[in-house]
């Protein structure tokens, strides 16, 4: 796959999840998120050195992609457009999806068939020996990057985004900026009429999950805190937990001292901003496309709507599945767990509100195999799920439950896993072809009639 242009990382979730798509509808493995083999042939030597050197390497590849204050001006959103248009092979789509990131909607998109256009993307200002726990430093150093961008193109809106507990690594040599498209760009445009049938139909994700936010302008925000292991309170005043924690850090304050939020807004990552709905509906009336917008709230719950498609799916073709294949954050591969016949459930980090999801979904469900990833950030943040939590919930597997590509005395720290985890995967077997596409049909009808349970509604924009 083609790299994409500087501003956009390779190693957030739009990225990767675009990625793994793509390369199933190419009938590939997605064995790489990085898509650099000298990258990944370096990252199970860099697991062995020590803690801290582990942290700084990995701190200095994801500054590697960042960019200037002066890059930023001139970030080309269309080519971020033709980049993720490209990764697809171009043929003809019976339907296509738009909107927010969503690991278990990959899944979807795959037996589907069809692709993803991701609204989100993450773009890093470099900002080295920045320090992730002063956010009010990081507003102000973040108010010129937000104007630069905005400059850049009007059709996005931009949230600045600073989490000091999930991503206190990142932070301390870049700054954080999630750009929302707020209206279709012309290789999007271009893409879905050179590729969708006629009457075909767009599906919006929407996930609806807000947060506290201070405005800084008519298309910007910033957002202090993240959907993650510490709860909204915990970001803005503190407790026991927030306390450990910046104590085990050195950090000599007892909390965070964030600006005050003036509103609520779509959360930077998997938030829609429904700004974008407008072009898509008014394109798909030019084309006599239909248009069905998926409303949730919470992310993992496309995960518990997800495992039931794919086991009714299984089921019409006459097979049982006794295998589940538990994704973390973007370490995920449709292709792979297509042919093992699997049930996926993706989980959005390794935190404890998401070993809650899956420890849920696994007191209603039995799986003989159990297979489990863990996206490893280097941070021991507030809510992270241990390594003897996630062998509890592996141990609920009738016959083997087991990591794949995790080395578990490194994690959180085990950043060779990014390269690890596919080839873990795709040794397990027996491996089958791709099955033919699930029917467009069965799809809506199934989440139409299974969704709501889960808090999943439809919209139809041609009613």
């Amino acid at each position: 796959m083609t790299r994409p242009p500087r501003g956009i990382a390779r190693f957030d979730s739009a990225a990767g999840m675009a990625q793994a798509l793509a390369a199933c509808l190419h009938g590939e493995r997605f064995d790489s998120p990085s898509q650099s083999p000298v990258l990944d042939s370096l990252m199970p030597p860099i697991n062995l050195l020590p803690k801290r050197a582990r942290e700084w390497v990995y701190t200095v590849g994801g500054m590697s992609e960042g960019i200037t204050s002066r890059q930023a001006r001139r970030l080309d959103v269309e080519g971020v457009g033709e980049w993720i248009a490209g990764l697809y092979p171009q043929r003809t789509y019976d339907a296509a999806f738009i909107g927010s990131s969503n690991g278990a909607l990959m899944h979807v998109a795959a037996a589907l068939g069809v692709p993803w256009l991701p609204q989100t993307f993450l773009c890093p200002l470099r900002a080295p020996f920045s320090d992730p726990d002063d956010a009010h430093e990081g507003f102000d150093d973040g108010l010129p990057v937000t104007d630069a961008l905005l400059r850049a193109d009007p059709r996005i809106a931009v949230h600045h985004m600073q989490d000091p507990n999930q991503d206190r690594l990142m932070l301390s040599a870049m700054s954080y900026f999630r750009l929302k498209l707020r209206a279709l760009p012309l290789a999007y445009r271009e893409f879905l009429l050179r590729n969708l049938a006629p009457n075909a139909t767009i599906h919006i994700s929407r996930c609806t999950r807000d947060w506290p936010v201070t405005r800084t302008g008519d298309r910007s925000f910033y957002q202090f805190g993240a959907l993650g292991g510490a709860t909204e309170d915990e970001y803005f005043n503190g407790g026991a937990r927030v306390e450990r924690y910046l104590a085990r850090y050195g950090v000599r304050r007892t909390k965070w001292d964030p600006p005050a939020p003036t509103e609520r807004a779509p959360e930077a990552e998997w938030g829609y901003d429904v700004a974008l709905t407008e072009s898509i509906v008014a394109l798909a009336q030019e084309k006599n496309w239909r248009v069905v917008e998926w409303r949730f709230e919470e992310p993992e719950a496309l995960s518990f709507a997800t495992a039931d498609l794919y086991r009714d799916w299984y089921r019409g073709m006459g097979i049982e599945s006794k295998r589940l294949v538990v994704d973390s954050f973007l370490l995920l591969d449709p292709y792979t767990t297509l042919r093992l016949r699997a049930i996926p459930f993706w989980l959005v980090f390794c935190t404890e509100p998401s070993a809650e999801t899956l420890r849920r979904f696994l007191d209603s469900a039995s799986f003989d195999d159990i297979d489990m990833m863990l996206f490893s950030h280097g941070t021991e943040g507030v809510g992270l799920t241990g390594i003897a939590q996630w062998r509890s919930l592996l141990a609920k597997a009738k016959r083997e439950g087991r990591f794949l590509g995790v080395d578990a005395r490194r994690y959180p720290r085990d950043f060779a896993t990014f390269v690890r985890f596919d080839r873990a995967l795709a040794d397990l077997g027996p491996q089958y072809a791709l099955p033919q596409p699930m029917p467009l049909a069965f799809f809506e009808d199934a989440l139409r009639r299974q969704g709501p349970a889960y808090g999943i509604t439809a919209h139809d924009h041609n009613a």
